[in-house]
């Protein structure tokens, strides 16, 4: 594997300059890091103060960035609420523009260059999505055109779908396989898998196995999974990647 140099770690203090709604449970904020100079690897994650009035606490968050590296003045987290949380609950529902948070990054050994492999598969389950699409968006933002990608996600339904609208526009793309699976509940017109993640849709969708490189990110036993699944198929333990979500 090739060995890459370790990015700065910035510290910035940045306003929030736009809140979207991805689904009933999940909000990207965008924050302005024009005065900043913050670089990453697709794939990284930064450290979130989050303010606690409650009880007064300065609760500090690992949040994946969802943003390309290219995207260098705003950076985009895409925060799920978490039932019983804290942090997720006060940054979905209660944060709002012109709010300001202390950031700092990046961090982790989860990420992917075009300097590693020229053809990527990522796995994912619910907001496990998030750096994941980082690198997706990297892909199409440098016009990497030689690079193949594939996508395998699922999420519970339809509505909890994040970034649904972007995933149809990047499987236009002809080097991205872009695959959702729904895992309770679809509409009765739905087209993509449903389920889980199993040995079949990834035979399906993913040729030349062993050719890949692989990033799995979700919850814990998604990833131990899917890390199961793909060594059972043969794939080289040192091509698969992963990143668990507490």
């Amino acid at each position: 594997m090739i060995e890459l140099e370790r990015k700065p770690l910035t510290e910035m203090v940045a306003p929030v300059v736009e809140v979207i709604e991805e689904t009933p449970t999940t909000r990207t904020l965008v924050f302005d890091i024009s005065g900043y100079d913050f670089d990453f690897y697709p794939g990284q994650y930064v450290m979130l103060k989050v303010p606690y009035p409650p009880t007064g606490e300065e609760l500090r968050r690992a949040y994946s960035i969802a943003s390309s590296p290219l995207s260098k003045n705003r950076l985009e987290l895409t925060v799920k609420r978490m039932e019983g949380g804290k942090a997720s609950v006060l940054l979905t529902t209660q944060t709002k523009v012109g709010d300001r948070f202390f950031i700092k990054g990046p961090y982790g050994k989860f990420f992917w260059t075009e300097d590693m492999s020229q053809k990527v598969v990522l796995l994912g389950a619910g907001s496990g999505v998030v750096p994941l699409m980082s690198i997706l968006r990297y892909i199409r933002d440098k016009g990497l055109s030689q690079v193949e990608a594939t996508l395998l996600v699922s999420y519970t339904s339809y509505e909890e779908i994040i970034y649904r609208r972007e995933l149809e526009e990047l499987s236009k793309l002809p080097n991205m396989n872009i695959k959702i699976t729904l895992t309770r509940s679809a509409p009765e017109d739905w087209k993509g898998y449903r389920g889980r993640i199993n040995k079949d849709m990834i035979l399906a969708e993913v040729p030349r196995l062993e050719e890949n490189l692989y990033y799995l990110c979700g919850p814990p036993k998604f990833v131990e999974d899917m890390k199961e699944l793909l060594l059972g198929l043969g794939v080289p333990k040192e091509n698969i990647k992963t990143e668990k979500y507490g």
